[in-house]
């Protein structure tokens, strides 16, 4: 039986992962799969009617260095290569970021994965607004909200993170 949501992430065993997993709890077990990109391709993402893509910001300078670790990165280059279409496929984000020693760039992660999906229409869903964050810069913020859902979960408190989660949730519960 096929799914409604399917909740991409990269990378893979840090904070990024915790936090999708921590996601996923919010949905029945029977809505959503958890996929991390080390086991997908572009085809895996037409499986669902809407997703869920979660980054983190650390290394995202480096996305355009093709190498075997880059999961995002080829994703996206496979995309291109294929004239990948969405047809208004909803879509939501999530990123990670460290707004207290990295405050210059956070959750910009965020916004590159945005960068290269936005021209294979998509229908993005889940802004989040940027109030009770202290950074001073961040590529995913547009008219005051992030492009998807921040989070800090090197210095923001489990109680604080999970309900922006659930709040987040909520919110596209509502839309998916």
């Amino acid at each position: 039986m096929k799914k409604k949501i399917g909740l991409f992430f990269w990378p893979k065993g840090g904070n990024v992962e915790k936090a999708a997993n921590k996601i996923k709890q919010y949905f029945n077990e029977d809505e959503i799969d958890l996929i991390d990109l080390s086991v997908t391709q572009p085809k895996h993402l037409f499986y669902y009617e809407n997703l869920i893509l979660g980054s983190s910001t650390v290394g995202a300078e480096h996305w355009e260095d093709v190498t075997e670790d880059n999961k995002w990165y080829q994703l996206f280059h496979q995309m291109d290569i294929d004239n990948v279409d969405f047809f208004g496929k909803k879509v939501a984000l999530f990123g990670l970021g460290d707004q207290i020693n990295y405050p210059h760039n956070f959750v910009d992660g965020m916004e590159r994965v945005y960068s290269n999906i936005k021209n294979h229409n998509i229908s993005l869903v889940g802004e989040w607004a940027n109030e009770g964050y202290d950074f001073s810069d961040s590529l995913a913020l547009h008219n005051g909200q992030f492009r998807g859902l921040a989070l800090d979960l090197d210095n923001d408190d489990d109680d604080i993170t999970n309900k922006r989660i659930e709040k987040w949730v909520k919110l596209l519960k509502a839309t998916f």
